[in-house]
């Protein structure tokens, strides 16, 4: 909870805490990763990893007793995303402050929702800029730009289609982690119409509806996840083993200088999307 007497005049006060647990269902990506603890420490504005592969050396047979070792190496690419600044201020008179004294800790605890609301958009539909040309603002490459183009599906929402998700992923052979499927409000209704009559739910007599949030096939489980954030004509699926955030600057507050009647202070996070291996993500498109 903020409190009043949490801000001081100097001090950047850390809110890595607070901004995991706040608006969970408005940000379901974001505070997936935060609870799973797919955080890693960025030391530059550009976050740089090894593409996660295994080997795929057929036969790994060998004599007993034999002295040979054949050595393999997995072929990894280097990849990488910038770091994103996001940033939100509050300022509070001098009257609305004496009038309630914690308003401005109420202001701050909005600004860090709408922070992360703007992350968790970004992290589904960022598009990479590194920042060099004006406006000269980093911005993050999200899931749906990291997608693999072999993973891309079209067409109409079909139980085929749904199951294709799963498939894809299962094809790249894929190791550990579960499928999600991150849908908007359209698609997901067109995916619970397909699976009316036959959804299994315990629920008291009085509790009605059809949703489709579990679709078990041969290729895995898909989670589906409603979200706001993916755009109307697609759905994103990932296995959530190859994906995570890097920060450079945890989300905090830093207070600014006052002046005249007024409080001032800003919610500041610099952040990016890191995707083990682009096969992990797909892109479903309604055609």
């Amino acid at each position: 909870m903020f409190k009043s007497d949490t801000f001081t005049p100097s001090e950047k006060i850390s809110l890595s805490r607070e901004i995991a647990l706040i608006g969970v269902e408005q940000t379901p990506l974001t505070s997936m990763l935060m609870a799973q603890g797919k955080l890693e420490k960025a030391l530059s504005t550009v976050y740089t990893w090894k593409e996660k592969t295994i080997d795929s050396t057929d036969d790994l047979s060998a004599v007993e007793g034999s002295d040979d070792l054949v050595l393999a190496e997995s072929a990894k690419r280097e990849l990488s995303n910038v770091l994103e600044i996001f940033k939100k201020g509050a300022s509070i008179s001098g009257t609305a402050s004496a009038m309630k004294s914690n308003q401005f800790s109420e202001e701050i605890n909005d600004r860090l929702l709408e922070v992360k609301i703007n992350i968790e958009n970004k992290l589904i539909n960022g598009v990479k800029n590194d920042g060099s040309v004006s406006p000269f603002k980093r911005q993050l490459s999200g899931l749906i730009e990291f997608a693999d183009a072999s993973n891309a599906i079209g067409g109409a929402v079909t139980k085929q289609n749904v199951k294709d998700m799963a498939r894809k992923l299962w094809d790249q052979k894929l190791v550990g982690g579960n499928v999600f499927a991150f849908v908007n409000a359209d698609i997901k209704e067109q995916i619970d119409a397909l699976y009316e009559g036959n959804v299994t739910y315990n629920a008291p007599v009085d509790t009605f509806g059809v949703l489709a949030q579990n679709i078990i096939t041969n290729y895995g489980t898909i989670k589906l996840v409603l979200s706001r954030h993916v755009p109307a004509d697609k759905a994103v699926f990932f296995n959530d083993a190859y994906v995570g955030l890097a920060n450079l600057r945890d989300a905090h507050f830093e207070p600014l200088a006052k002046t005249g009647d007024s409080t001032k202070g800003q919610i500041v996070a610099e952040t990016t999307l890191k995707v083990a291996s682009p096969k992990a993500v797909g892109v479903f498109t309604l055609a």
